[in-house]
């Protein structure tokens, strides 16, 4: 008698038209829309760049470095120390260095440009904000630098950075590159100093390609939303499958169930199977779709379709429980609560919306069903196999096990029915 169950609430849903077009026309309207609307902007390369960083000197590090080399000259150190010395001060010219092999170098002159400015002209750009960042170099910066390097003597001297805010990307960027730099100029002078410069590689012995560090495929705007409006439109099976069962309770048309000699647990059973099935047909529905109209493919068709009937099970069960919700208080709250409340949240949590950034929110949402599957979903898109995806059964496999549960115990036993 489980089968008739299963077939009736098919036909409920085809006749439905209201329901028909929530599940399946809303959906794929939702990622049209998205798609057109914002492109696939996940999977731009990186946005063109074109800063402008200012140097404003002090003193020139010529001049910084002549007058050093004479001291070293006067000092009443052996030959071949101040030879040794005056060599590495050659090679030292931290701010060339800087403006030329670094901002200036063949793969970041397309990024910044380098302007000189005099010092007298910093305070009024950064008032304009003509410049992405100002970089001030103190009075005797290099002067200062070569002999807390050299000779461990003084404080070693700090560059100034000045940063337009509008510019996040460019300042973090230009940051990171400050940060490197200051700690190959350290590794440069200590090799200096104990005699093995020779160690250290030049800039064209160092160069490479850059690759991607990871050899999955992407996720493109438009495979997320088709994923994202897909499992969470899903769970609209469960509300639409709880009001089904409370009008078939109102029209007597459950009592008339029971007294075809039908128990009550086969129903049940029947209403949990009827919604995995109209789920998992859901899922083929709008993913067959996409396949055509938007070109999302699976790499491991398999593994798709494990996730899906996963999904669709765990959807069922919770089908289950608002039936029961909707059966032990004689009401169809149940049903609207869910639909109009937790589904959205569900979907916020879960990231069908747009992808979450908070780490806390992520973990949370990572167990919320429609989450789970997201998170599956993509790693298959991605090409990753069954061990990566793991969890993620297991936490659809825990929710279908403690919602079912849940359902029975609220399930309205024999004389609790009105």
């Amino acid at each position: 008698m489980i089968w008739p169950i299963i077939k009736k609430q098919f036909r409920l849903m085809v006749r439905d038209r209201t329901n028909f077009t929530l599940l399946l026309v809303m959906p794929l309207v939702l990622v049209f829309i998205i798609k057109f609307s914002i492109g696939d902007l996940m999977t731009q390369g990186i946005p063109e760049i074109d800063a402008t960083i200012a140097i404003a000197e002090h003193t020139e590090e010529e001049a910084d470095l002549t007058q050093l080399a004479n001291e070293w000259e006067e000092q009443p150190l052996p030959e071949e120390a101040k030879t040794q010395l005056v060599q590495g001060l050659n090679q030292f010219q931290p701010i060339r260095i800087l403006k030329e092999e670094i901002l200036g170098s063949e793969e970041l002159q397309d990024v910044f440009a380098v302007v000189d400015i005099a010092p007298e002209e910093v305070e009024a750009a950064k008032k304009e904000e003509k410049y992405t960042a100002i970089i001030e170099v103190p009075e005797q910066f290099s002067y200062q630098l070569a002999k807390s390097s050299f000779l461990n003597e003084g404080d070693t001297p700090q560059l100034t950075l000045f940063v337009n805010k509008s510019e996040d990307l460019v300042t973090e960027m230009l940051q990171d590159i400050l940060l490197v730099y200051e700690e190959e100029m350290r590794t440069t002078t200590v090799l200096e100093r104990n005699g093995v410069g020779d160690l250290k590689p030049s800039l064209e012995e160092i160069r490479g390609d850059i690759v991607s560090v990871s050899m999955v495929e992407p996720i493109t705007s438009t495979s997320y939303y088709v994923v994202g409006m897909s499992v969470m439109f899903v769970l609209y099976i469960a509300s639409t499958m709880g009001s089904y069962a409370y009008l078939e309770k109102r029209d007597h048309v459950f009592e008339r169930i029971l007294l075809a000699n039908v128990s009550k647990w086969r129903y049940f059973v029947g209403m949990v199977l009827a919604s995995s099935l109209l789920a998992f047909t859901q899922l083929m529905i709008l993913f067959g779709f996409s396949v055509v109209v938007f070109g999302v493919t699976w790499p491991n068709i398999w593994q798709f379709l494990l996730i899906a009937a996963l999904l669709s099970i765990t959807v069922g069960a919770i089908a289950s429980l608002v039936v029961s919700l909707n059966y032990r208080f004689q009401s169809e709250k149940s049903s609207t609560v869910f639909g109009n409340a937790i589904v959205t949240v569900f979907a916020f949590l879960g990231g069908s919306f747009y992808p979450i950034k908070s780490d806390i929110i992520n973990l949370i949402g990572n167990f919320t069903p429609n989450g789970a599957g997201m998170t599956a979903f993509f790693a298959t898109l991605q090409g990753y196999g069954m061990n990566e995806i793991v969890d993620e059964l297991m936490v659809l496999g825990a929710l279908t096990f403690v919602v079912i549960i849940a359902a029975v115990l609220v399930f309205p036993k024999r004389g609790e029915q009105s």
